[in-house]
């Protein structure tokens, strides 16, 4: 397996200005650690207490969580001081125009957290506000950043995972704060989004040292159905891809903050995402079971789910399948193995296109991609 890396020149931006726009992230990262650990009665410091997050205050916390201090231009004039110039906080994307020419701050009264890319390098930001406003806000896409690249938590929890524990893929930056307050087993990185890319799947699986991988998100439908999205990108970088149970109207932060012991639980007792997926597969074919066509084609719509199990598995599913369509086993075990069939084709056709492409980028550019 080979992971595609985008160096600073396929962004927009040559070497010199990547390092530059890095730079200023992390003197930001300071700014704003330091304005969070100088108010500790401040309302972000007390969010974070009350929610049981309160580890990341510590000194010696790896978690970089920071504060962007009320107050129009606060970092502006700050960075100023260090010698950054106007050009470069607008290209980072921590400052914004106004329509009287003036720089302001594009962060002001929000917790902060830091985003990397795929070699740890801190990128951009979250914001999270309070009161009324917009909830989250985000870097907008820079020369370095791009959400759909980015991840939450990754840097924080390096060690963690290169000690062997369980990446925990979740939707919000609190819900990874509070999977990283478990224990050492597991490793907590946020998405920012309900439904993992095939960017960020391949940017966890570098730094993860072991093959298995959980989702943890709402438990809702709206946050098993962005689990199921995930199955494919993770599917392709993992041998295990596991799902944790959570209840329906809570996230993995809430959970832990009523009751620690039950995230811990559902994170020490996942099964398998596929599983999860033919359950809501299914659902979707409930209003039509009644009738010959409509079992036979929601066996044709879990046929290419139940390919994904192990072998083990595959004839005791296809007995459950039989038994809940009320379709003969042997429509089923049809159905089933020619999904088998279509997915072994697909995955050698996969293969050997990405032989080409990553024999054509090593001739381009040896440098250009990692091998694990």
């Amino acid at each position: 397996m080979q992971i595609q890396i985008h160096r600073p020149g396929d962004r927009g931006c040559d070497v010199s200005e990547h390092a530059q726009l890095i730079r200023v992230h992390e003197v930001a990262a300071t700014f704003y650690r330091r304005e969070l650990i100088n108010t500790p009665d401040g309302w972000a410091a007390q969010h974070l207490r009350d929610r049981k997050l309160d580890g990341v205050l510590a000194p010696g916390s790896p978690w970089r969580v920071g504060y962007a201090p009320d107050g129009w231009s606060r970092l502006v004039g700050y960075l100023r001081r260090q010698g950054f110039d106007d050009k470069v906080l607008l290209d980072a994307g921590l400052a914004s125009p106004t329509r009287n020419g003036y720089l302001i701050d594009r962060f002001r009264d929000r917790i902060m957290f830091v985003a990397c890319d795929i070699d740890l390098h801190l990128v951009g930001f979250v914001g999270r506000a309070r009161g009324d406003r917009v909830r989250y806000l985000n870097t907008p896409t820079t020369a370095i950043y791009r959400k759909s690249h980015a991840l939450v938590g990754l840097d924080a929890q390096r060690d963690r995972l290169a000690s062997g524990a369980v990446p925990v893929i979740v939707e919000g930056v609190p819900d990874a704060l509070a999977v990283g307050q478990l224990g050492a087993n597991w490793a907590g990185v946020s998405v920012c989004g309900t439904a993992i890319t095939r960017q960020q799947a391949q940017v966890v699986r570098r730094h993860a040292t072991t093959d298995a991988v959980i989702v943890a998100l709402d438990g809702d439908f709206a946050g098993k159905t962005g689990a199921v999205r995930s199955l494919d990108a993770l599917s392709a970088v993992f041998d295990q891809v596991l799902v944790a149970d959570l209840p329906a109207t809570l996230d993995p932060a809430s959970v832990f903050e009523k009751d620690p012991d039950r995230l811990l639980a559902a994170l020490s007792a996942p099964r398998p995402l596929v599983d999860l997926a033919i359950e809501m597969e299914l659902a979707r074919w409930d209003r039509v079971r009644d009738h010959i066509s409509g079992q036979v084609n929601a066996v044709r719509a879990v046929a290419p789910l139940v390919s994904r199990l192990p072998a083990n598995r595959v004839a005791s599913e296809i007995a459950r399948l039989s038994r809940a369509l009320r379709l003969d086993s042997d429509i089923v075990s049809r159905e089933v193995l020619a999904a088998v069939g279509l997915r072994t084709e697909q995955r050698q056709v996969r293969r050997r296109a990405s032989r080409s492409a990553d024999a054509a980028d090593a001739a381009a550019d040896p440098d250009c991609s990692w091998s694990p």
